[in-house]
């Protein structure tokens, strides 16, 4: 679905945009439903699907299509969550998150994932709102960094990283690799639990074009 994000905000239209709002519809309850077998807390299931809807409304919301279709009568948000706008929250949910970094490491890496990708907020319409985003990603960056030299993982074998079928977790994979794995499967792709997504994207576009 981050490659689902970067493909929608360069489409001037969408003649499909029914079949997208209902296929990510699926793959957010697919993605659910896995993790909660997987035992994962119900509180960090909700905040981690808040997040991704909030995300994704703001990344074809963004669009002169997407704020006329279907995606803007009934928001992943409006759908999931009751809720028409999550730029507030989701920075309230960063800041709870960042208290506990260890125990919630992987909502905090996905967040910003989401924010080096274009996820704005609140930020979108504050005065000075692009510099305060910043410091939000350069702080993150810097919280992230110092847990991984605490942790040091193997990232040498891309091959023990690559989601091999939809829908498919192994036990041995760590929880930020869980939940990075389901959001690419959109695009069958990894994008690495790193901080230079941004490098990998026109591989992501490349294969979109194929899908959408």
């Amino acid at each position: 679905m981050f490659g689902l994000s970067l493909r929608v905000r360069t489409l001037t239209e969408c003649d499909n945009i029914e079949q997208i709002y209902r296929q990510t519809i699926e793959e957010i309850k697919a993605i659910e439903i896995e993790l909660t077998e997987q035992g994962y807390e119900h509180a960090i299931l909700m905040a981690y699907r808040y997040i991704l809807c909030a995300f994704l409304d703001e990344s074809v919301m963004g669009t002169e299509w997407g704020a006329s279709s279907l995606w803007a009568e009934h928001s992943m948000l409006s759908r999931f969550h009751n809720e028409t706008w999550g730029g507030e929250k989701v920075f309230t949910i960063l800041s709870r998150l960042e208290g506990e970094p260890h125990r919630y490491q992987a909502l905090l890496a996905f967040i910003y994932h989401c924010l080096i990708l274009g996820f704005e907020g609140k930020y979108r319409v504050m005065e000075g709102g692009q510099a305060e985003r910043e410091k939000v990603i350069s702080r993150l960056h810097q919280l992230l960094s110092s847990l991984e030299e605490s942790e040091p993982q193997d990232l040498t074998r891309p091959t023990d990283h690559v989601v091999r079928a939809k829908y498919t977790l192994s036990r041995q994979m760590p929880v930020w690799s869980v939940f990075a794995g389901f959001i690419v499967l959109w695009v069958g792709l990894f994008l690495g639990y790193s901080y230079v997504l941004h490098s990998k994207s026109s591989d992501v576009l490349n294969q979109l074009n194929q899908i959408l």
